[in-house]
């Protein structure tokens, strides 16, 4: 699957699964996972946090309101939808997982052979709660938008259930603290967060005279050709990292992409610098491809100047994912040259 396939399973509405995860040991903070727990290769096991043990507290405001008796330091999580990446991302092993749940372009290489065979116990349509009883969790988490399938009451009388709301798919990234802090990885997150920052503000300062004052457009392709907008990851990245911006995508956008049709490819005419969303190997898909080598997308300045520049998705949502962005970021201000 590529990271297109990736990017549409984050966005439609009825996409979703959900990943049982038994909360494994690896990261370098305040877990109390247990000693047995399967632990993610190149991550450090937690101290155990026995002081912590059988500690509980409520937490607000949730998809399904209110949820009491949560644990502080959970030992065996079943994560459901959106959820899977970031607990990878923090090292987190699964015990069980909703089909797709995991996919290998959205986890760290080195860490792929712990979440390659992990148990199914359904799909976003429905989940198999003796499945479920079965992995005796603790505490089940996920994410939800009000569009999946998932009867949450049966499962959620018997063990804490912990859903997240969202409405953009940016959402997902914006509840990664809160993920953090229910697995007990939340100095893991701050620490990642810190030096994604600290890189940003890097270029920015390096480049920033060089590229803050041109307009840029971000391009991807999932059913259709669309351009990111302010609501995007990406535009948040780009920002961050000193590129100035297309306004047409950041006044008041209604979605984090607005459609592009083909024959409005010269509306890019005045664009300094165009991204086009990669692959993992930074590649362009088959159907963004297509969009580069047209006519249309020829001719345009960007195009002439050899100012497209591939960008990895920005609707994965690790700090491995970032930390791409990142390079390509960087590497676009180093090679952006003015059009003759």
């Amino acid at each position: 699957m590529n990271t297109i396939s990736s990017r549409l399973r984050v966005a439609a509405v009825a996409l979703g699964s959900l990943a049982l995860l038994g909360l494994a040991a690896c990261g370098t903070e305040d877990s109390n996972a247990a000693a047995d727990a399967p632990k993610a290769e190149g991550c450090e096991a937690p101290p155990a946090a026995d002081d912590a043990e059988g500690e509980t507290r409520t937490i607000s405001d949730t998809f399904l309101g209110d949820v009491k008796n949560v644990p502080t330091h959970p030992k065996r999580v079943v994560a459901l939808w959106r959820t899977g990446s970031e607990l990878a991302d923090l090292c987190v092993v699964p015990v069980g997982a909703l089909e797709a749940e995991f996919l290998e372009e959205e986890i760290d290489p080195e860490r792929w052979a712990d979440f390659d065979d992990i148990p199914t116990v359904g799909t976003y349509d429905g989940i198999d709660v003796e499945k479920i009883l079965e992995l005796e969790p603790d505490l089940i988490i996920g994410m939800d938008h009000g569009g999946l399938s998932i009867n949450y009451k049966e499962i959620a009388e018997i063990v804490p259930t912990v859903i997240l709301d969202i409405k953009e798919p940016t959402d997902v990234w914006d509840n990664y603290p809160q993920v953090a802090d229910l697995v007990g990885r939340t100095t893991d997150y701050e620490e990642s967060l810190a030096d994604l920052d600290e890189d940003l503000a890097e270029v920015k300062d390096e480049f920033g005279d060089k590229v803050g004052d041109l307009e840029v457009t971000s391009l991807n392709y999932a059913d259709q050709l669309y351009a990111d907008t302010s609501k995007s990851l990406t535009w948040r990245r780009l920002d961050a990292a000193g590129f100035g911006y297309n306004p047409t995508y950041t006044k008041n956008p209604d979605r984090y992409v607005e459609p592009l049709a083909m024959e409005n490819l010269p509306e890019l005419n005045d664009q300094d610098i165009i991204f086009f969303e990669a692959d993992n190997e930074g590649n362009a898909t088959p159907e963004v491809q297509e969009v580069l080598d047209s006519a249309s997308f020829k001719r345009l300045p960007a195009a002439k100047a050899g100012n497209v520049f591939p960008l990895a998705t920005g609707t994965i949502y690790t700090f491995d994912a970032a930390d791409e962005q990142l390079e390509d970021l960087r590497s676009a201000a180093e090679n952006y040259q003015p059009a003759s």
